[in-house]
């Protein structure tokens, strides 16, 4: 009951003024749905419209009570600063699965029936009470989530041994589900017809045709086994295809260099003046891949994809800047090409080998004769004998001979980073990337700059950045895709093994995707109000706005080399339709000044409005395939990988250094950077007497506090550094970054460290089976989420640690500590929350890592 007092405050401000919006809103939603006016009013047009359309108008209605001065004056019920702290935690309630419609109407009938300004306050705290929680413990505050991009797992984290067939087949499998395209129209004529070398590919298949009689190329096995056939290639090669500078082998019964899956390859193409250690081919020199299988029905089997995929895998892995890899398969007769590039794989329509011999010579040929970069070479990186080298804002860089980060995967950013040097310079100063974001990703490179102008400090800094051109074309899968056809992609899982089933876990799943209630293509985008219009969709089915970053508002010239000719009648997918659509694919939809708020509201508090819809990570998708760019970024200084630590001291100041990083970004450059990993932490070379000894790089999935959602279909993670709640599926915050550095600091902690002991190294020491860690990457989203929250329980977190390789059995104490401050004790359970005070988990974690480096310093003292 109000005192006196605030009887005297209600009466003052006359509450009732500041709502009429709020009835007329009510008011038009009930003449909508053609209810009449009685006693019950408000009651059936609660429990008539939508649950969610119910909640907006409870929502609209608690909005405009904050907007009354008295909110901020009248004391609240639930011991809390005012009533408008309690109107607030109110709200965040309205969109929770527990709040009761039905609780609501008494405080939207005393406003509706226009009552005083005491019933109405009256009503207020009755709702309050009712939806507010019994406090165990005192509330915590949420910081503001970025809106995320729904995760996908890949390939990558398989590593080292892990990497046997089952292990990484299975991986390849989950990444591939959904980006397969089988039998592409055009695909053919796109990547053989109307080239620079067309006539020659034909000479060649005139002189072949003295081995083709009777509808049969002579001497073809029958039946189709492995070793007869490819002795027979082998024949048809130096009688047809000698002379060309390169050739195909075989190593089916022997493992290629450079591949720790131990992959055979049937048949290959490889430069014929290739140096052969020890008579042994490398993966690093492969250019096609080609599978054999003697049966012909195997032509669409999974099996036969995920062998070629593996191959592409390791191809991607060993020559980490490539753009692409072709390859084909050959079941029985039957012929199939095929072409693996960042988005996925496509292949053309089959063949009958001996029904269109023409065909199969000028594939071979073709591939022997193409250019290097219409074989998904990255000529941007030119050879000389002093190396690699490349060329930008008139500078000519050098690069290391290894890349010092890169990823083995084939559907992801293919995020390789090289040391470099000027010419005229012995010392690393640069760090040059390649990777392919999605097109609809703000740049990283105007993410640095941005950073760079705010002031940001302890992250890389900006040199250049440019989209690359191959042949004066853009580079993007988009062009690499154009004047074809693409039908549905074949979905290879009904559910791909790291999403659980379970209810809970595909509502958490569906959080992330921001594809809102309803399953039409007129997509809601939840809490902002966004809906996407009925865009132009090419014939791929791929809905884009324009980027005008991806080509400067001008077609480049497309150079004959790369088949650009295309018939002006062809209704396929057309280059100018695919990297020039004029349309804006989202627009907001504010209705009024309520609406407005209220979209405001849930930007603040999105955590607490997400509902369940389809399953995020394995449903159908509005695009056929995501559109990447390949772009170079060059940055300084340069670094060495955490990996190539020279001292525990060195790791722990430049881990220490990149949370420092980490902080600056967010709080100056208003940036999170969402993808906090092993390979995105640099030692840095020779850093001056302040400056960070370690540095956070690659801001590919980093974004804007207050951007809105990119539109790209998925971002792939490092599975074992994501936070427990990321993999929940719950709102990115800065919590979950600083939680992924404690997860590098216990990997490298466990991974690392046998080096100068006299002890194998880990992945001989360990059996993979064993190891704890490899909780943190295999299984369900679910399950990797719950083997983390394990982990960090007190008593159980003894068992990782016990884990620590002998070069860092001293950091002990700094886990623990670290731990305590990243997951404190709430209601008898471990937090993996958010504060909105940053400095409570930053400090706890720097002031940890400095009290552990000035542990070592003593140490080193008594050891001098």
């Amino acid at each position: 009951m109000a005192t006196t007092s605030e009887l005297d405050t209600i009466h003052a401000n006359q509450i009732n003024e500041g709502l009429g919006a709020f009835r007329r809103l009510f008011e038009s939603t009930r003449a909508g749905l053609g209810i009449g006016e009685s006693q019950d009013t408000v009651q059936v047009v609660l429990s008539t419209v939508a649950t969610a359309v119910a909640k907006n108008l409870v929502l609209d209605l608690i909005l405009a009570l904050q907007n009354q001065p008295i909110a901020r004056t009248l004391p609240s019920q639930r011991g809390r600063a005012n009533l408008l702290e309690d109107l607030f935690t109110l709200g965040s309630s309205v969109y929770s699965n527990d709040f009761d419609i039905k609780s609501a109407i008494p405080l939207v009938e005393q406003v509706v029936n226009n009552a005083p300004g005491e019933g109405i306050c009256s009503a207020v705290s009755d709702l309050v009470a009712h939806a507010s929680p019994k406090p165990i413990t005192p509330p915590t505050a949420l910081e503001k989530a970025v809106f995320d991009t729904p995760l996908r797992s890949s390939s990558a984290s398989q590593r080292g041994i892990e990497q046997t067939h089952d292990e990484v087949d299975q991986r390849i499998l989950e990444e591939l589900t959904g980006r397969v395209f089988y039998d592409v129209e055009g695909f053919y004529e796109r990547y053989f017809e109307e080239k620079t070398w067309s006539n020659k590919a034909g000479d060649i298949c005139e002189k072949s045709m003295a081995q083709y009689a009777d509808g049969r190329w002579s001497g073809w096995p029958v039946p189709s086994l492995e070793g007869p056939f490819l002795e027979w290639l082998m024949k048809f090669q130096d009688t047809v295809l000698s002379g060309f500078g390169r050739r195909y082998y075989t190593s089916a019964n022997k493992v290629l260099r450079g591949s720790e899956a131990d992959r055979k390859l049937d048949i290959f193409l490889t430069p014929a003046d290739t140096p052969l250690p020890d008579g042994e081919h490398d993966w690093s020199n492969v250019l096609v891949i080609g599978e054999h299988k003697q049966n012909p029905d195997e032509d669409r089997s999974t099996k036969t994809l995920v062998q070629l995929a593996g191959y592409a895998r390791e191809v991607f892995g060993s020559q980490p800047e490539r753009r692409f890899v072709p390859g084909f398969t050959i079941c029985g007769s039957m012929m199939r090409l095929w072409i693996f590039d960042r988005s996925g794989p496509y292949n053309s329509e089959k063949f009958d080998i001996h029904k269109e011999p023409e065909r199969y010579v000028k594939v071979l040929a073709g591939y022997a004769i193409m250019s290097d970069a219409e074989l998904g070479l990255n000529t941007l990186i030119k050879r000389d004998g002093n190396g690699k080298y490349i060329v930008t804002r008139g500078v000519r860089i050098s690069l290391e001979d290894k890349p010092i980060a890169s990823t083995k995967a084939i559907v992801c950013r293919g995020t390789t980073c090289y040391r470099g040097r000027r010419s005229d310079s012995t010392e690393w100063e640069y760090v040059v990337k390649f990777a392919w974001p999605s097109d609809k990703r703000q740049r990283e490179g105007e993410l640095l700059k941005l950073a760079k102008e705010r002031g940001v400090t302890g992250i890389a800094v900006w040199f250049n950045h440019e989209q690359i051109t191959i042949d004066g074309d853009p580079d993007t899968i988009s062009h690499f895709r154009r004047d074809m056809k693409f039908g549905t992609p074949r979905k290879l899982s009904s559910k791909a093994s790291w999403v659980d089933g379970s209810p809970e876990s595909s509502r958490a799943y569906s959080k992330t995707s921001l594809r809102g209630r309803s399953g039409s293509g007129a997509t809601h985008l939840m809490g902002l109000g966004i809906g996407v219009s009925s865009a132009t969709t090419s014939s791929s089915g791929q809905k884009r706005k324009r980027d005008e970053r991806l080509d400067g508002g001008s077609r480049l010239k497309r150079s004959k080399s790369n088949g650009s000719h295309a018939s002006g009648t062809n209704v396929r997918i057309k280059e100018s339709e695919l990297d020039a659509i004029g349309v804006h694919s989202i627009q907001e939809t504010v209705v009024d000044s309520l609406a407005d708020c209220r979209n405001q509201w849930r930007r603040n508090n999105v955590d607490s409005i997400q509902e369940a819809g389809a399953d995020s990570l394995t449903d159908c998708e509005s695009e056929t395939y995501g559109n990447r760019v390949h772009y170079c970024l060059v940055t300084s200084p340069a670094g060495r990988p955490l990996h190539e630590y020279q001292s525990v001291r060195e790791l722990l100041e430049a881990l220490r250094d990149a949370i420092r990083g980490h902080r600056s970004l967010l709080e100056d450059g208003k940036i999170l950077h969402r993808d906090i990993s092993e390979n995105n932490i640099i030692i840095t070379e020779l850093p001056a007497k302040e400056a960070p000894k370690g540095r956070l790089i690659d801001l590919d999935l980093a974004k804007e506090l207050d951007s809105m959602p990119s539109g790209a279909r998925h971002r792939t993670g490092t599975m074992q550094f994501m936070a427990i709640e990321v993999l929940e599926g719950k709102g990115h915050t800065y919590r979950h970054d600083l939680e992924s550095f404690f997860y590098v600091f216990i990997w490298m902690c466990i991974r690392h460290g046998y080096e100068g002991t006299g002890r194998q190294k880990v992945n001989k020491l360990m059996r993979p089976k064993t190891n704890i860690l490899r909780g943190w990457y295999t299984g369900t989203y679910t399950e990797i989420a719950n083997t983390k929250q394990g982990h960090v329980v007190k008593n159980r977190f003894e068992n990782v640690i016990a884990e620590f390789s002998p070069k860092f059995e001293n950091l002990k104490p700094l886990a623990r500590e670290l731990r305590s401050a990243l997951f404190p004790i709430r209601d008898g359970d471990i937090f993996t929350g958010t504060f909105h005070d940053h400095d409570i988990m930053y400090d706890g974690m720097i002031m940890a890592f400095n009290a552990a480096i000035g542990r070592l310093g003593k140490e080193e003292q008594s050891i001098a």
